[in-house]
């Protein structure tokens, strides 16, 4: 049996597209067929506990191949003390970088209400599946050549054991946090529907709510204590600024919808 070929005999990396706590992501082409992918490498030269994050990344990686929205996934390699993990490239980089490149910072109600509707369709697999994103925010929605809207970065995703199971990690951003998960109180799906709300103030406002403030703790500390926030008249349609409210209820239980529930987006209409 001929030896298992080497990722560097089926993949050549080329840029750096961006830089990361545990490594860094390249665009690179597979050997075999000129198509251009995404390589993610990742030191292992760390605590035990990133290495688990890893290797839980790569699982739910394997998990999700077939669904909506999601990075696609095509395979995975251990490089010495790296691994490399091959995915869909996307051409128009992330949401963020969208932002940062258009005049005020900001993405056009028509951009985001498609943003969010391709969003929902990867949360409602990923809720429906028992998976929770945890780290929701415009810097992991990707866009490709196409125009394709996808969810990535599964670092810090959890799998429920049940749709009833709730967990009490903290784990995340702490701006995109919804208040049960910065106060270290159990929590389920509905902390994603919190920071897609949180994620929507980003892209229309330019900026997540208390963006001055760069202490995490202090962070933690705020957003379980003030009013959630509000996009104001003026900023985005009645019908958006009515889903980002409900999207960010203080509770989750106080109608913060699950994605499964029916509802209908009008400002999509």
């Amino acid at each position: 049996m001929p030896p298992t070929p080497s990722v560097h005999q089926l993949y050549r990396r080329l840029e750096t597209v961006g830089k990361g706590a545990y490594g860094s992501v390249h665009k690179g082409v597979e050997i075999a067929t000129g198509n251009v992918v995404a390589l993610k490498i990742i030191n292992l030269d760390t605590e035990d506990d990133d290495v688990a994050d890893i290797q839980r990344e790569v699982a739910l990686l394997t998990q999700l191949r077939d669904a909506p929205n999601v990075t696609q996934y095509f395979g995975c390699f251990l490089d010495g003390p790296r691994v490399w993990i091959v995915m869909e490239y996307a051409q128009g980089g992330s949401v963020r970088t969208l932002m940062k490149a258009s005049k005020d910072g900001t993405i056009e109600e028509k951009y985001v209400s498609v943003i969010i509707r391709e969003v929902l369709f990867a949360l409602s697999y990923l809720h429906k599946s028992g998976i929770i994103h945890r780290d929701l925010k415009a810097a992991n929605i990707l866009i490709t050549a196409a125009g394709k809207v996808m969810i990535c970065d599964f670092g810090v995703s959890a799998l429920l054991v049940t749709a009833s199971s709730k967990r009490n990690t903290l784990v995340g951003t702490p701006h995109w946090m919804a208040p049960e998960v910065a106060h270290g109180s159990s929590y389920d799906s509905k902390a994603d529907i919190w920071s897609l709300g949180i994620m929507i103030y980003e892209m229309v406002k330019g900026c997540v709510p208390h963006s001055q403030i760069m202490d995490q703790h202090k962070l933690l500390q705020i957003i379980p204590r003030t009013k959630p926030p509000r996009l104001i008249e003026g900023e985005g349609s009645k019908e958006l600024r009515e889903f980002v409210t409900h999207c960010l209820r203080e509770s989750p239980n106080d109608v913060r919808f699950g994605i499964a529930a029916p509802f209908r987006l009008e400002f999509q209409c």
